[in-house]
């Protein structure tokens, strides 16, 4: 996670205004260089969203063809990750509200879906010492509401800072730290029940 944010914060210089000022006179050498560069940062943020990497994909795909459709509209004085981000945000949370109406229909009544591919062991030292926490989060987030599993999955997943998250999203920084402690609380609780988890070890 880290690793994609430090190379693009640090990598806001002369050359790569040149870039991006290059991409916008429609060079598409320039914009090839945009796409290599911020295609794993993309990804990243898509597939955390979404748990899916075919429809990860198919999102950064998405937004690419967006940025270089749209690209005429970047203000130069905001950070084009930050830019980028929203485009590839709002993308998500569109395909995010289509895949669960679509898996709603063959929801049974009767399962719970807070448990529904969550693996069966409970036994939390091996869950931990196996690796398996960060995919049961990733799997958690997905069962919150959208604005909670935005928030959670800019701030907690992607590791951006509270003022990043407010950028990127347009709420008031009020609304994101709300939202940021339900979603924890909502995870938290979950992990406490089904695992048996102590709150200090969490």
């Amino acid at each position: 996670m880290r690793e994609y944010k430090n190379d693009i914060a640090g990598s806001h210089g002369e050359v790569q205004a040149d870039v991006v000022s290059r991409s916008q006179c429609r060079d598409l050498a320039a914009f090839e260089q945009l796409v290599r560069k911020y295609q794993p940062y993309a990804f990243s943020l898509a597939m955390k969203f979404l748990c899916d990497e075919a429809e990860a994909s198919d999102v950064v795909q998405d937004s690419f063809l967006r940025v270089w459709k749209n690209i005429d509209h970047y203000d130069p004085n905001q950070k084009f990750s930050t830019w980028l981000y929203k485009i590839v945000t709002n993308l998500c949370v569109d395909r995010f509200r289509a895949l669960k109406r679509n898996r709603s229909i063959f929801l049974s009544r009767d399962r719970d879906p807070m448990m529904e591919d969550l693996p069966d062991e409970r036994d939390w030292v091996t869950l931990q010492s196996q690796e398996q926490l960060a995919d049961i989060i990733r799997t958690l987030s997905n069962r919150l509401s959208r604005t909670q599993r935005l928030v959670f999955t800019l701030r907690d997943l992607q590791d951006l800072t509270v003022e990043e998250v407010v950028e990127i999203t347009g709420l008031s920084i009020g609304s994101v730290k709300t939202n940021l402690h339900y979603a924890r609380k909502s995870i938290r609780d979950t992990l406490v029940r089904h695992y048996g988890v102590v709150r200090g070890e969490l």
